[in-house]
């Protein structure tokens, strides 16, 4: 990827758009992977499914940049150390407390709560980067897009609370502790390392790890292998190699709200598109809260240094 275009102001929503476009299609592909491959309340093959994903999308991600003439050689033990702890946190512990958290919570509750990753890293963009300061538009555009993402998830208060529990609610929002503070590290690294280096290798070590966490939780499925299960797979590989290349280029050389905002969209589309490709109801509040949401990104968008 071009990084002049990335770095261009009128292409970021664009770009940023993409991403949240691919990652919301990521959903209902997920689910048509389980059902090919035959995975079902196996916790150790979720993991182990995320883990082949993201270490392939690693090695993609290094075959674009080296095509690209990107210089991919990581000199020195501190920029290797750098990129080790950016794939265990952004990718490893993200993704690995996301899965285990899920299988341990209604998936109405999980959405909104794995959601406040976004809304997290705006908050600690806000406290650690000058350019990035809180104002009271930026608190007022996630608010709209938080409450975007309420409406899709709408439920009685009883059964919305209901099962509250360390292992569910806890490890989502460890998630979206690790979710924010990995968008942090991408634009600190960004300062030391070639950022397509650190999110190739950094997708590579965190899927190995996931692998090897898959396995020790055990694989329960029997794995059925089809040539429709190796496309969506291979699908959600090209993904996530793109999304997370463009994404982690716009957190390093964008204000990091004016991207985060728009991972407001993924949760929203995802329910869209689970309705389009999985046959599962739509229902209306779906469009109300694409509307709360896009109000929300352009709120932030909009916003210029006005500081609380």
């Amino acid at each position: 990827m071009n990084s002049k275009i990335i770095k261009e102001n009128k292409y970021r929503p664009l770009f940023a758009a993409f991403c949240a476009f691919g990652w919301s299609l990521a959903y209902p592909l997920i689910k048509l992977g389980y059902r090919e491959f035959e995975i079902t309340n196996d916790l150790g093959s979720s993991v182990l499914f995320a883990g082949i994903r993201f270490l392939f999308a690693g090695i993609l991600v290094l075959i674009f940049g080296k095509a690209l003439g990107v210089n991919l050689s990581i000199k020195g033990k501190n920029k290797w150390s750098r990129i080790l702890s950016f794939g265990l946190v952004n990718t490893a512990l993200h993704y690995m407390f996301a899965y285990m958290g899920l299988s341990n919570l209604p998936s109405s509750r999980g959405t909104i709560l794995d959601s406040m990753g976004g809304f997290l890293l705006i908050i600690l963009s806000g406290l650690m980067f000058k350019e990035d300061k809180l104002s009271y538009k930026k608190i007022i555009g996630c608010v709209f897009g938080l409450f975007g993402i309420v409406l899709i998830n709408i439920a009685p208060l009883d059964e919305l609370f209901s099962g509250i529990s360390f292992k569910g609610d806890g490890f989502i929002l460890i998630n979206a502790c690790f979710a924010a503070l990995g968008g942090i590290m991408t634009r600190k690294i960004s300062e030391k390392v070639n950022i397509t280096a650190a999110t190739g290798y950094g997708m590579l070590f965190g899927g190995l790890i996931m692998i090897a966490l898959g396995f020790a939780l055990g694989i329960k499925s029997k794995w059925h292998f089809t040539f429709k299960g190796i496309l969506i797979l291979a699908a959600l590989i090209l993904i996530s190699a793109l999304c997370f290349e463009i994404y982690n280029m716009l957190l390093a050389y964008h204000p990091i709200s004016k991207v985060a905002i728009f991972n407001a969209l993924i949760p929203v589309l995802g329910v869209m598109f689970s309705s389009l490709i999985l046959g599962e109801p739509f229902r209306w509040q779906y469009l109300a809260a694409g509307i709360s949401v896009a109000l929300g990104i352009t709120i932030i968008n909009k916003t210029k240094t006005e500081h609380i």
